[in-house]
């Protein structure tokens, strides 16, 4: 009886043990942490998305000349005339327009692009102005970070804004290692970065903004299974577990095993 009676004690400090040790701790979830233990992130100047091939660019002529916009296939009306036009980049990273072919547009800033096109245009109108836009301005979010695509909806979205927009980070998702897919601008494969998303450091650094076409990916914590996420889970664990082996205990002594 003595030996059985050791036996589930053993077993019930095991399953403590386990619950202690599988919580998932603030250390886990929280922000802008400033530890010795997290990596430190060097500052990083801010880069301006560069166009790549198979972008979408939104394409859009001012001008006062009414016939010029007609011969470029714009629509005219009252004193100016504007419409929007979108064209892919091809892989040659070039785009054409009407009556101008092969503009080379990837590697260029979307600013850069517009006086390039610009420029070209004037030949033909020269009090042309050209606005450029992209259209496939989205980045996606997948994993325990929520799931879905996302217009950037401004220049400068961080990567705090850009998860909120998914509904924030699950609690058991794996803030120490986020990943980021990011297109290679000079072709080849995508550039695929790993960060920790709760330190301090990561503000103003090269993890911290994010681009068109990103993909943002975080995975569960590892041993998911065992992880409990809160202390009133672990609370409950531990008090069905008690339960539970009590009346195993109480069952053998009615049945005369102990």
């Amino acid at each position: 009886m003595k030996l059985r009676l050791i036996n589930i004690i053993r077993v019930l400090v095991a399953v403590l043990a386990v619950t202690s040790t599988s919580c998932i701790t603030n250390k886990d979830n929280t922000y802008f942490q400033d530890s010795d233990k997290l990596p430190k992130y060097e500052k990083a100047e801010y880069e301006y998305y560069k166009i790549i091939p198979n972008d979408q660019l939104v394409i859009r002529l001012l001008t006062l000349n009414e016939e010029a916009a007609a011969i470029f296939n714009f629509e005219s009306g009252g004193s100016s005339s504007s419409t929007e036009f979108t064209y892919r980049v091809y892989d040659d990273g070039t785009i054409d327009i009407p009556f101008v072919n092969s503009i080379p547009v990837a590697g260029l800033t979307i600013r850069e692009a517009s006086k390039v096109i610009e420029e070209k245009l004037k030949d033909f109108v020269p009090d042309a102005m050209v606005k450029v836009a992209l259209a496939n301005d989205m980045f996606y979010i997948v994993g325990e970070g929520g799931k879905g695509a996302f217009n950037l909806y401004k220049e400068k979205l961080n990567i705090f804004q850009a998860l909120a927009l998914a509904g924030g980070p699950a609690t058991n998702a794996d803030k120490k290692r986020v990943r980021l897919v990011r297109p290679n601008v000079e072709g080849g494969r995508p550039i695929v970065k790993e960060f920790d998303l709760r330190t301090v450091s990561i503000i103003d650094s090269e993890y911290y903004y994010v681009y068109p076409n990103d993909v943002i990916y975080l995975s569960s914590i590892k041993g998911n299974f065992w992880k409990i996420e809160d202390y009133n889970s672990a609370l409950g664990t531990i008090t069905t577990s008690i339960g539970f082996l009590v009346s195993v205990f109480n069952l053998g002594v009615t049945m005369g095993i102990y």
